[in-house]
């Protein structure tokens, strides 16, 4: 009898510890790791199938092949590759919910899977599935931060959440308090600021670097996109990996949204050199912005039409057919103008800013001003001189008021980049002043740059004021980006 009882005790210590043992973080690992977050997801795969030729016990493959997948679908939207994975993908979950709980691992890539698959379902319009989803990251991420507060890669997916939390409309709180879901924009950019801290002075967490950097870049350009924050982010993605595609993504949206395009069309120059990566046909989309901001409508054209040709997804399609039709309009062709326009109405979906407008602009049956079309383009690229000269030949009275309210929302933009921020206030109170009934956006966005001006002055109750004015506004265009916005700067200056 106790011949057989220590047979049973050593059988299950020697299970255990077999099942503790099928996890490893070697430079395999960390390797496969650093190529896949650069899309590079061939050698991504062959590190890994070298790892499982050495270590087939070792789980962190499954992770590292499940990571691969997601990107894949996040990239491409391509949502059969989405279901012909699913399956897969369940069977790996429940591979690595084998693993000792005892181990901080476990949480954390259960975690981090449920959280992908939320963002996939909802870019493809699965709201019930993704909630249960990032409720699930939620409780499994914090319960692990719990018992292992020093496991520094909770940080990384735990800041994200907390941010997401932290952006939520005061009118969906109600769900959150529901589901017990907690987090602010601040609690998340703190840890993610610990995870880079870390991730720069240990070396067993170096490799979680690349993305630590591309989440913050992209929370950075997403709520408060201030020009110093951005450029030290962009000097340490600089210095991080110059062969990272994912990185260099986020450096040309860093330099597009701070006004340099010529430094982001210098950077696609870079790109165009990278081969071996995943097609990231997104990127063809975004060099035709740059070069039609840069009024150069030949080359732009041959972008746009690429990524029309190549990208399997829904997103910015209607707004791609619509530069297009803006190209033949600065070309004096509006008879191609009102075809890519019939174009915009039959393809693509609605769900960002970008396609929404392009949506509108096709139902209105209006041809746009083309002097304000050209200032615009000219502002984004950050050639402000030259759109301030369009705009300043153009007529002073006897516009339509929208087109007045814009040329006068143009010319504050303009003041506030050039470092006229006193002629800026006074530009983006007419705006709002004219503007505060309309439907475009000009208003909400003039008063959620009055409260960013008065904010770095130190003028609290001014920042807070027009916030919580821009706030207040409805309008049709960009509404949820510049509401985000503006939620966040009342947080911040609540806290």
């Amino acid at each position: 009898m106790r011949l057989r009882r220590f047979t049973i005790i050593a059988f299950l210590f020697f299970s255990i510890s077999a099942i503790a043992q099928r996890f490893a973080v070697n430079e395999n690992c960390r390797e496969a790791y650093q190529h896949i977050l650069a899309l590079d997801f061939n050698r991504g795969r062959e590190i890994i199938a070298s790892e499982k030729s050495k270590n087939p016990d070792n789980l962190y493959t499954l992770y590292l092949e499940n990571y691969i997948d997601f990107l894949k679908v996040f990239i491409s939207e391509d949502e059969d590759l989405f279901d012909s994975i699913n399956d897969i993908s369940n069977e790996r979950y429940d591979q690595l919910e084998e693993l000792a709980k005892s181990d901080p691992y476990r949480s954390y890539f259960l975690g981090n899977m449920n959280l992908q698959r939320a963002v996939i379902r909802l870019k493809f319009h699965k709201y019930f599935y993704a909630a249960l989803e990032i409720n699930r990251a939620y409780r499994l991420l914090t319960d692990n931060k719990e018992k292992f507060p020093g496991f520094v890669p909770n940080d990384i997916t735990l800041g994200v959440l907390h941010i997401m939390i932290g952006m939520v409309p005061d009118n969906y709180h109600w769900v959150l308090r529901l589901i017990n879901m907690k987090g602010s924009v601040k609690q998340g950019r703190e840890e993610l600021m610990n995870a880079l801290r870390v991730s720069d002075n240990d070396p067993d967490y170096t490799y979680l670097k690349n993305e630590v950097l591309f989440f913050m870049g992209f929370v950075e350009l997403n709520i408060k996109p201030g020009k110093q924050q951005l450029d030290t982010l962009f000097q340490q993605i600089e210095l991080a990996d110059s062969n990272n595609l994912l990185l260099s993504y986020l450096q040309i949206n860093i330099l597009m949204k701070t006004g340099r395009n010529n430094e982001a069309l210098y950077q696609f120059k870079k790109i165009n050199r990278m081969t071996g990566y995943y097609p990231f046909y997104y990127l063809d989309y975004l060099q035709g912005e740059c070069l039609l901001r840069k009024i150069k409508t030949r080359q732009a054209a041959v972008y746009y039409t690429d990524f029309l040709d190549r990208f399997t997804g829904k997103n910015y399609i209607k707004d791609a057919w619509r530069k297009k039709a803006w190209i033949a309009l600065l070309n004096d062709d509006v008879a191609k103008y009102r075809y890519y326009l019939d174009k915009v109405a039959e393809t693509g979906n609605d769900d960002i800013g970008q396609d929404r407008d392009a949506e509108r602009e096709a139902e209105s049956g209006k041809t746009p001003n083309i002097d304000l079309i050209k200032a615009r383009l000219l502002f984004d690229g950050g050639y402000y001189r030259q759109a301030d000269s369009v705009l300043s030949a153009m007529p002073v009275n006897g516009l339509p008021v929208e087109e007045q309210v814009e040329k006068t929302y143009r010319q504050a933009r303009i003041a506030d980049e050039s470092g006229g921020k006193e002629a800026a206030k006074h530009l983006y109170n007419k705006t709002i002043e004219e503007g505060k009934h309309l439907t475009r956006y000009f208003a909400g966005n003039s008063a959620l740059k009055l409260a960013m001006i008065y904010e770095e002055e130190g003028n609290i109750s001014k920042a807070k004021y027009y916030y919580n004015l821009c706030l207040d506004m409805d309008f049709d265009e960009y509404e949820a980006g510049i509401h985000g916005q503006a939620k966040a700067g009342v947080k911040r200056l609540s806290d």
